[in-house]
């Protein structure tokens, strides 16, 4: 059974959480913080156009509540991981609706059946 990895990020707070499960699926030590710029280091450089696309869109006043993307990790020994990720976006509960805080999970996946492209 595959493992399931965990992320919370906070806007407002700006406290972002990665499960010990989530960064050995990236590939990196349980006493690094989550961050995005390492999360961003992780992700197979043909994958982080549209892994930044996706990743982008809470700042966005069309963000859809929900998003999925497969894509790939590196590994320090170069090994490749396929992921797929689910997130939610929670919104503000005014007229502004911005979104507040993303909560969401990864697992391990072989290599989809359909690629994703970056545009």
């Amino acid at each position: 059974m595959n493992e399931i990895g965990l992320f919370d990020v906070n806007f407002d707070t700006g406290k972002c959480y990665w499960s010990f499960e989530l960064k050995r699926m990236l590939g990196v030590r349980r006493d690094v913080s989550a961050q995005f710029h390492l999360l961003l280091q992780c992700i197979h450089p043909d994958d982080r156009r549209a892994f930044g696309r996706n990743a982008m869109q809470p700042f966005r006043t069309d963000c859809p509540r929900h998003s999925s993307i497969d894509f790939r990790v590196v590994h320090d020994d170069g090994r490749v991981h396929w992921l797929h990720m689910e997130r939610r976006a929670i919104v503000r509960e005014d007229d502004s609706k911005d979104v507040v805080r993303i909560v969401g999970f990864a697992l391990e996946i072989g290599a989809p059946a359909r690629l994703p492209r970056a545009a």
